[in-house]
């Protein structure tokens, strides 16, 4: 009788054992979560857990083990944004990430040379980065007596380069090269004002406007 126990026991366990292999439903199921990714602007490289997933936003990244994931977005001209995603089993975690600018406020380093005896002035100026020129306004003496006239450039988003190929500081002048009149008349003690309107060329392309006065 305990014979006959035995060989039962062991066909239930074969019977157990073969009815597991046919069936790849009853093995236990991984748990696996999906992380989705977006970024304003978009195309940011996306990195997770210090590696390069080859990814750019929006995207998802799939088949990832519940828990916490650090990571971080690059894209160029913005500053690295850093994050921490919580992922659960069977649920796709969403990420939304807004990228902060990183290039400079837009700096103009104006200078002047007079001409035919100091009785005349031409204005340069540098730049701090590339941008896209709108239009420079001028507010200017005509006379010792106050009164003043205005000169509107128009530029219609010229791409201005501040460095050359060389990495030379690159001048720009005012009046325009292209300009009828090159020179401005010269009055002492009245402000000339400038002002100069325009975008970044690139990162957020915000606008600027950067408003400068020159006393001789």
């Amino acid at each position: 009788m305990k014979l006959l126990i035995k060989y039962l026991i062991l066909i239930l366990c074969f019977l157990q054992y073969y009815c597991t292999e046919d069936n790849p439903g009853s093995s236990t199921k991984q748990s696996i979560g999906t992380l989705f990714i977006k970024s304003q602007p978009p195309d940011a490289r996306i990195y997770l857990l210090g590696t390069d997933t080859g990814k750019n936003t929006p995207d998802s990244i799939e088949n990832l083990q519940p828990g916490v994931y650090d990571g971080f977005l690059y894209l160029q001209y913005y500053d690295t944004a850093y994050f921490t995603a919580r992922v659960y089993d069977n649920v796709t975690s969403t990420e939304e990430i807004t990228l902060q600018d990183a290039l400079p406020f837009i700096d103009l380093l104006w200078d002047y040379v007079k001409y035919y005896g100091g009785d005349s002035v031409k204005f340069n100026y540098t730049l701090n980065q590339d941008i896209f020129l709108d239009s420079i306004i001028v507010d200017r003496p005509v006379d010792s007596s106050g009164s003043y006239t205005r000169n509107i450039y128009f530029y219609n988003k010229q791409l201005l380069d501040w460095k050359d190929q060389s990495g030379n500081l690159l001048k720009y002048y005012l009046p325009p090269s292209s300009n009828e009149i090159q020179y401005f008349p010269v009055i002492e003690d009245w402000d000339y004002w400038l002002a100069v309107y325009g975008q970044k060329a690139y990162g957020a392309k915000t606008d600027f406007y950067v408003l400068t006065s020159i006393k001789f």
